[in-house]
């Protein structure tokens, strides 16, 4: 689909003539940068031009060589930074040093045919008058000689055993003699060539020789070493054009037979390979082929005998298809002597072609590939894609066909070949579809669209332009608007912007405008059609007023971009390039460095990159900004998805989805980006066109939900549109089907730029299943074509999917049956609606929805439109027509396991049927269900209460067992109920006016229990207020050490004898035991902690494990910080899947045994339990202090409260010691790698990073206040 463009042009002259057998070579001289020419003619005269063509030096070579000589071929040596000049008597010549130097540095007596540089200059391949080929090193040492002249194939010689050959094969009617037939191929001496041309494979490793032989041109195929592999095979009418394609994949020659010239590929072995005919007049033949240093564009340098005028042919291949792509014409003065390509990377992508004539002239045309289509985005813009080959026009209109090429939807023959294409412009009265074709004769030729379906073109004007004095004078040609036509203009001196104006029908010049620099590239102003963008040579990017007025935007790309536009973004323009290299540019900023293509398309900028994805942003500033950021920061805004290997942005329909990509190989694909599409979705739904967004969402598989997301208010405001738009049931019933309770703008197509930034909506999102239907049904109901809108009605129903719903399905159907039965006629039969409820509810399911409408017709016409046995329904059914009303009510949902309602039956069913209902509920646990239906005075319902009680007693439920019994008058059972959920308080309400006796004992278990559960206070409680017993209650407060509410009893009671008797004792008892307590916690403490700082110092002194066959393999991954800690704690974790090997783990790391695994971890378990328990002991000595101190004891006071505050203390000040930062940190590293462990969850981490959380950091102390201030 891409046609090779003119990029840039230059015409310089080199004051000489040449001679026609001059010998010329390009090359870097000096090892600079810049490009010179070297030529040797038969003067025996060396000149060396720089790239201005001004002489730098010249070498007279004739005292170095025989007399009566001519160059044979020259050669530019980039590494020795010299010149190899062969001559026809058998000289070799190296110069260097600007020609101060000069040597013979070998000579063939015989003299010379040919000679050729291998690509990597390391190997010289010769062939003498002798017909021998000789390879010489880089030093000129001889490699090998072998004679051409000779029979042998070569090396690799075919072996065949016989399959397919052609006595094997059967002949039919021309029987077995046809096998014997020897079809030989004729010589001709009279047009075989005896010229010798030697051609080197593009990586060096392989050449072949073409050469003349038994009347027939053939060619042998060597090696570095000069050994023979192949040779051709016999061909009639080789010519003595031979090339090899620099990739390597074919030999290239050219072959006349009888009226037909064609280029011919053979393959490294010699067969034939492919062949194109080549479209030139009888007279006409091929001087030269020489392929593009990127082997993409063929070469053909053609001479017409008769006019005696040149052309160079320009062909490309697509698709196995060879396309000639530009034809530049010479005059018979302007005699090409030699055609070079260039071969440096950073020149145009390796497409430089020089041109050297024998006048002296000297054109470098730089080539690109570009694609021609329409340039506007409106609708009438069909996406028209223009392809040249030669003389043909290839168009295809991508928003009707998608035509594969070579093919295309139209061809138009033109009579001369065609050099540029140039499309209508944009916002202009002419079809955007139109275009002219500027032919090699310098026409301009106009075509108008005259169908689109199937594609048809007219030719409408014709414009001559004025000839050229070099092809591709004028070039760079833009349709401004329907009256001007812009190109650029070089000469030997400048470039120019000509303007021209059709004035009566005639194309004019109007204007010319000498520019500085180099024009690569023209593009109009998005809007304004009077203003035009040129970029230079230089990336500067100038604006062009139509009328001659140019001036700098300040927009400099870093390198010249072979693609360039205008990106429109709101108010603001934009200019985006890229480099032959892959750069991105926009503006002044490159944006990425590995694209391959990009395209403007109305809403979006798209691009494929050399990570074979495409990528889409909306052109606006959030995506612009996302897209310049890419590289860094990869942003939703940016939808990329994968694309084939190499695939290249061909075209966008406008307002369209269609993106059409090209394959390296030529084909082509379309795809439909999600953006584009959500994008056109989204302006169809805004512009209430609900067809056609459903057709598109339809056909791009987009969730329908969208419909409804886009705009949720707008949706419900206009659903008689979308009714009206969605004429299709099916249309319908796949849009409600589709519906879920979900906000897709905000899950799957939130990457959305339009849907990011807009706000949730949750009201409508969450009931949107509701609301739709609901407002389908509300809507269809008012139609006068509701008949028609049966089964988008069942879906509204079914898509809710509660038995209600489906219930009422049901009983439309129900009275479709009615109609039908009473003979109406009616679009939707009760069986269609019928079948299309079962295709979207299972069978069995309907079925017993049926069943539950207690609708024995309606059973039966689910049943059999199912596959349902009549066996199995139909007793069934006729038993329950045999019970009464309600009890067969009952046994239906007993079925469907609809047991509220089958209670609710069975107790209409009367007393007689109560029994039957008290197993029921039993059985089915119903016994809320069940009570409701009665009243608290019924005997069923006191019945049903006692079962109840029991099943929650059962399960363990007292409190709500109790409650149940208390309904039932049942106080027995509620008080039992009420003491073993210990609630007191309910349980001494229902026993209050018990006998004495009975609630005394009552009261004790009450008070045994919640001793058990320590729960003292409510015990005292129950002692002091309802037991009636002062001294057992001031015994249990002083037995739980409430000495205070003792002393308060005691006082209450008038006991003050037992404040002697029983409070002191109890006090210095206890006094005594934490007195005790407390020097035993201190003692234990101190002995840890001396341990633990022992077995440190002892794991410090001695890294190795000293303790453990457990050695930890791990040791390197922790910190330095934590390698001073004990190694055998942090050993290597290890399985253990037993829960009860798990424990007996656990058991391990909290072992004290000294010199154990595990016991600084151990220590550290034990001395923060320590350290917790005795900070916990300060509520209680506070009690006991202060009733120490009501007896006058305040000396036993002071000594306790000052014991446990020193231990404290002491206690606190050793956290920093016990509770170290390498501790800590250690810890922290040791369970970090114990969850990166491999084994998986069977595995327990090693003793350290099992620590649980709270004994790594010292115990959190809360502070209160609990001393007695003033005891001494």
């Amino acid at each position: 689909m891409k046609n090779l463009q003119l990029w840039d042009i230059s015409i310089r002259d080199f004051c000489v003539h040449f001679e026609e057998k001059a010998v010329i070579c390009h090359g870097r001289g000096d090892g600079g940068s810049s490009s010179d020419i070297f030529v040797c003619g038969n003067n025996l005269i060396l000149c060396n031009f720089d790239e201005n063509c001004q002489k730098k030096w010249f070498k007279d070579v004739s005292e170095y060589i025989s007399p009566e000589n001519s160059p044979v071929n020259i050669c530019y040596l980039s590494l020795q930074n010299s010149l190899c000049i062969g001559f026809a008597n058998g000289e070799l010549l190296a110069i260097g040093d600007s020609g101060v130097t000069c040597e013979t540095v070998g000579i063939f007596n015989t003299g010379l045919l040919a000679m050729e540089w291998s690509p990597d200059q390391e190997l010289l391949a010769i062939v003498t008058k002798e017909m021998h080929m000789v390879l010489l090193s880089c030093t000129y040492d001889p490699i090998n000689e072998i004679k051409l002249h000779n029979q042998e194939f070569g090396e690799k010689q075919f072996i065949t055993v016989g399959w397919g050959k052609k006595e094997t094969q059967f002949h039919g009617s021309e029987g077995k003699q046809a096998a014997k037939i020897k079809n030989d191929i004729v010589s001709d001496d009279s047009t075989a060539s005896d010229k010798v041309k030697i051609t080197w494979r593009g990586d060096g490793n392989l050449y072949a020789i073409g050469f003349a032989m038994d009347g027939f041109r053939h060619f042998k195929v060597f090696d570095r070493e000069g050994h023979l592999l192949y040779t051709s095979e016999k061909q009639k009418g080789l010519e003595d054009n031979i090339v090899w394609r620099p990739s390597g994949n074919v030999i290239t020659t050219t072959q006349k037979i009888e009226n037909q010239y064609k280029v011919t590929f053979f393959e490294k072995n010699g067969l034939k390979h492919r062949e194109f005919s080549i479209p030139v007049e009888h007279g006409t033949y091929v001087e030269n082929i020489m392929w593009s240093s990127d082997s993409e564009i063929l070469t053909l340098q053609c001479k017409d005998t008769e006019t005696n005028t040149q052309k160079v042919l320009l062909y490309t291949t697509s698709n196995y298809h060879w396309y000639l792509k530009q034809t530049l014409l010479f005059r018979s003065n302007q005699r090409i002597n030699k055609i070079i390509w260039d071969n440096d990377f950073d020149i145009s992508n390796n497409k430089k072609m020089h041109i050297i004539l024998q006048n002296g002239s000297y054109l470098i045309y730089s080539w690109i590939w570009n694609i021609d289509h329409s340039k506007s985005n409106i609708d009438n813009d069909d996406a028209v894609v223009v392809a040249i080959d030669g003389d043909k026009l290839l168009i295809t209109g991508f928003r009707q066909t998608v035509v594969p090429p070579p093919m295309a939807s139209l061809e138009i023959k033109l009579e001369s070949t065609a050099q540029a294409i140039c499309f209508a412009p944009k916002n202009e009265n002419v079809n955007p579809n139109s275009f002219f074709v500027i032919t090699v004769d310098n026409k301009l030729l106009f075509y108008s669209q005259k169908e689109k379906h199937p594609l048809n073109y007219e030719a409408y004007n014709s414009q001559q332009f004025d000839k050229s004095d070099f092809p591709f004078q004028y070039h760079h040609w833009l349709w401004v608007d329907s009256q001007t036509i812009v190109c650029a203009m070089t000469d030997e001196k400048s470039t120019s912007v000509i303007e021209l104006t059709m004035v009566n029908e005639k194309l004019v010049k109007s204007n010319s405008v000498h520019v500085r620099g180099v024009v690569t590239q023209i593009q109009a102003h998005p809007t304004n059609k009077s203003l035009l963008f040129l970029q230079f040579i230089t990336g500067h990017i100038h604006k062009y007023n139509i009328g001659g007025f140019l001036e700098n935007t300040n927009i400099l790309f870093k390198v010249p971009c072979p693609r360039f536009g205008i990106l429109p973004i709101e108010d603001s323009l934009h200019f985006i390039g890229l480099s032959h290299k892959g750069h991105l540019f926009i503006d002044n900023v490159q944006v990425l460095s590995n694209v391959s293509s990009f395209f403007i398309h109305t809403d979006f900028l798209l691009l494929t990159t050399l990570q074979h994805l495409l990528l889409c942003v909306e052109k606006n500033k959030l995506g612009l900004k996302a897209l310049m950021e890419y590289q860094t920061n990869e942003s939703d805004y940016v939808y990329k998805r994968k694309i084939e290997r190499g695939a290249k942005l061909v075209i966008i329909v406008p307002n369209d989805t269609r993106t059409i990509l090209q394959m390296p190989r030529g084909n082509i694909e379309a795809i439909q980006p999600r953006p584009l599409s959500l994008k056109i979705i989204g302006k169809y739904l805004d512009n209430l066109k609900y067809y056609e967004a459903f057709d598109l969402m339809r056909k791009q598989r987009i969730n329908l939900n969208l419909i409804f997301d886009h705009n949720p208010k707008k949706f419900i405001a206009n659903i008689d549109t979308f009714l009206h738009s969605i004429k299709n049931n099916s249309w319908l019933n796949l849009f409600l089907s589709d519906l879920e309770n979900i906000d897709v703008t905000k899950t799957m197509y939130s990457s959305i730029n339009y849907y990011a930034e807009r706000p949730a909506v949750t009201d409508e999102i969450s009931r949107k299943i509701d609301i739709v239907c609901e407002m389908f049904r509300a809507h269809i109901e008012k139609r006068s074509d509701k008949a028609t809108k049966i089964l988008p009605l069942l879906t509204t129903y079914v898509k809710k999917n509660t038995v209600d719903d489906l219930q009422k399905a049901l009983e439309i159907i129900k009275g479709l049956k009615k109609q039908e039965t009473s003979g109406e006629k009616i679009p939707v039969s009760s069986d269609e609606a019928l079948k299309y409820l079962l295709y979207m509810v299972d069978v069995t399911q309907l079925f017993d929805i049926a069943l539950g409408m207690y609708d024995f017709e309606l059973v039966l016409l689910v049943a059999t439109k199912s596959q349902k046995d009549p066996k199995e329904y139909i007793p069934m059914l006729n038993e329950l027509n045999e019970m009464d009303e309600n009890y067969k009510r009952f046994t239906i949902n007993k079925q469907l396991k609809r047991f509220d309602k089958a209670v609710q039956s069975l107790v209409l069913c009367g007393p007689t049927r109560h029994c039957e209902l008290k197993t029921f509920v039993k059985y089915h646990s119903l016994y809320q269900e069940a009570l409701k239906h009665f009243s608290f005075e019924e005997e069923i319902f006191r019945e049903i209460s006692e079962d109840y009680g029991q099943h929650l007693k059962l399960k363990k439920y007292y409190t709500e067992a109790a409650i149940i019994y208390e309904r039932a008058n049942n106080n027995d059972k509620a008080i039992e109920c009420y003491k073993e959920a210990l609630e007191w308080e309910l349980a001494i309400k229902l026993a209050y006016f018990w006998p004495k006796a009975q609630f005394k004992v009552l009261c004790w278990e009450l008070v045994t229990a919640l001793k058990e559960e320590k729960r003292h206070e409510e015990a005292l409680i129950i002692l002091e207020q309802f037991y009636g017993d002062p001294e057992e209650c001031i015994s249990y407060a002083v037995e739980t050490s409430h000495y205070k509410k003792a002393l308060r009893l005691c006082s209450l009671y008038d006991k003050l004898q037992l404040k002697e008797e029983r409070i002191l004792p109890a006090l210095l008892e206890e006094y005594q035991n934490m007195t005790d307590l407390i020097e035993t916690n201190r003692s234990t403490f101190l002995k840890h902690r001396e341990r633990l700082f022992h077995v440190r110092n002892i794991k410090r002194d001695n890294p190795v494990d000293l303790y453990d066959i457990y050695t930890n393999k791990d040791a390197d991954l922790y910190s330095d910080a934590g390698s001073t800690l004990a190694s055998s704690s942090r050993g290597s974790s290890r399985s253990y899947r037993s829960s009860k090997n798990r424990r007996k783990h656990e058991r391990k790391i909290a072992s004290l045994k000294e010199g154990s695994q595990y016991e600084d971890v151990g220590l550290i378990i034990a001395l923060h339990c320590l350290i917790t328990s005795t900070f916990d002991l300060r509520n209680h000595v506070k009690d006991l202090t202060v009733g120490l101190s009501c007896f006058n004891m305040d000396k036993e006071a002071f000594i306790l409260q000052k014991a446990l505050e020193k231990l404290l203390n002491e206690m606190k000040d050793s956290f920093k010691d016990i509770w170290t930062n390498d501790f800590m940190l250690e810890a922290t590293n040791a369970t970090i790698t114990a969850q990166n462990i491999s084994e998986g969850p069977s595995v327990l981490p090693p003793g350290i990073a099992s620590l649980e959380l709270h004994f790594r950091i010292p115990p959190v102390i809360q502070e209160i206040n609990w001393k007695l201030e003033g005891l001494s």
